[in-house]
């Protein structure tokens, strides 16, 4: 638990200091290409779902397998996610239920997957929670030794306590960083693949529930 208690020390010294920068953060981490996109024609993509919540508790979920691996993945999920998503305008979220006290009741109570999710809600005292289930997570390019991409897929759903229905939404997000093609291990690192990877699949997830642009590219998608 050492190796926890100093992610979640680090990680929570970087709680406000928002990587994401919501809905208009940059895709990939050439900065100067980033400074140039605004002379490129854009076109508005539009939220699939508004999220909204007076109280939120964005919950992770990671497989025993990609947990082995990766022990600090679910705050680190779970920090991000919120970090964008306290960026989007309109602040359509008033309140977020901390990513630490999140992990630590995730593992101070083991059989916590076998809940509701509504039930999960109540117990932080939240009126909508926002579930992440990391269904993959790789960051070495398939088939190869040498070189990184980092692939991330997860189910969203969006359970609102007292709702009719639930859940009011759900989809799948799919991330790969970088998009066009994976860097030799000579080039770069892990921690930054990874880094640059989780804060990538933020912006995804952040992006289906608010409106954003994107560079318009002739009636392509």
């Amino acid at each position: 638990m050492g190796r926890w208690r100093r992610a979640a020390a680090a990680l929570l010294a970087g709680w406000m200091a928002v990587q994401a920068g919501g809905c208009n953060m940059p895709p990939l981490p050439h900065l100067f290409v980033w400074a140039f996109a605004d002379r490129h024609p854009k076109k508005t993509i539009n939220a699939e779902y508004a999220l909204e919540a007076d109280l939120l508790v964005v919950v992770p979920y990671v497989g025993t397998e990609i947990l082995f691996h990766d022990p600090t993945l679910p705050l680190e999920v779970s920090r991000d996610v919120a970090a964008g998503l306290a960026q989007t305008p309109g602040g359509r979220v008033k309140q977020f239920v901390h990513p630490v006290q999140v992990v630590r009741w995730q593992e101070s109570n083991i059989e916590w997957p076998n809940m509701a999710l509504e039930d999960i809600a109540k117990t932080f005292k939240a009126d909508t929670i926002l579930y992440v289930e990391i269904e993959r997570y790789t960051l070495i390019e398939e088939g190869s030794a040498n070189l990184y991409r980092g692939r991330v897929r997860a189910r969203l759903q969006v359970v609102k306590v007292g709702a009719e229905r639930n859940p009011v939404f759900e989809t799948v997000v799919e991330t790969i960083y970088p998009e066009d093609q994976p860097v030799g291990v000579m080039g770069t690192s892990e921690r930054v693949v990874r880094g640059y990877t989780n804060m990538v699949f933020a912006r995804d997830v952040v992006r289906k529930f608010c409106d954003y642009q994107v560079e318009d590219k002739g009636g392509q998608p």
